[in-house]
């Protein structure tokens, strides 16, 4: 997940061994923020999540709210951040190795069940040197991962959610295919919000 520079963007990018990841994982709301939930996923951490944000409480109180409420915690991997930046993150001791979590000045990177550790680092990696359009490096960071080995399971679905301060501007799931992350990345290209930007600039250097 992460934030664009300007603080205009916030979206999040998934990938998964599990069919319909996008129907569990990614949480976002316009303004307010997004929160990912995955390991053994709890999807009330999302929709919680988001409404905890949208009533003013911080991500690292929200996520305190969170885990205080649930007997089984330490099977969570969560990640929240709002709209003003602020970031909290979980790994539960429980969840499945290979995991781990990076936390970057506007991203962050969580992955459990993964073939190593180097495909966190190799997103974060790949999100921090790569310039230009959110969601362009929000959906490469994504395959930067998938590329390094991803989910040890292989992966059956991907997903990604873009939301602004009043609206969401993309969300494309890839609910099953032997081939999830190539197929969200050419879904990312074909979209509206891609070609209109695309166009956009067209026209601008055609002036």
């Amino acid at each position: 997940m992460a934030i664009s520079n300007d603080g205009k963007l916030m979206g999040v990018a998934v990938a998964s061994g599990s069919i319909a990841v996008g129907s569990r994982v990614p949480h976002a709301m316009p303004g307010v923020g997004v929160v990912a939930t995955q390991a053994y996923t709890n999807v009330a951490y999302g929709t919680e999540g988001l409404r905890l944000l949208a009533s003013g409480v911080s991500p690292e109180q929200a996520l305190k709210k969170l885990l205080a409420r649930d007997p089984q915690k330490e099977l969570r991997q969560v990640a929240i951040m709002n709209f003003a930046g602020r970031k909290a993150v979980f790994t539960g001791t429980e969840t499945p190795k290979e995991r781990g979590e990076i936390v970057g000045k506007d991203f962050i990177v969580i992955g459990n069940l993964l073939k190593s550790v180097k495909v966190l680092e190799n997103m974060a990696n790949h999100f921090e040197r790569t310039h230009g359009n959110f969601v362009l490096k929000l959906s490469e960071a994504l395959k930067a991962g998938s590329e390094s080995g991803g989910d040890k399971r292989g992966e059956n679905s991907a997903a990604i959610t873009v939301v602004d301060k009043t609206k969401v501007l993309l969300s494309i799931r890839i609910n099953e295919s032997p081939n999830p992350v190539q197929e969200l990345m050419d879904a990312v290209l074909k979209s509206a919000y891609i070609q209109q930007r695309s166009e956009k600039r067209t026209l601008q250097n055609e002036r």
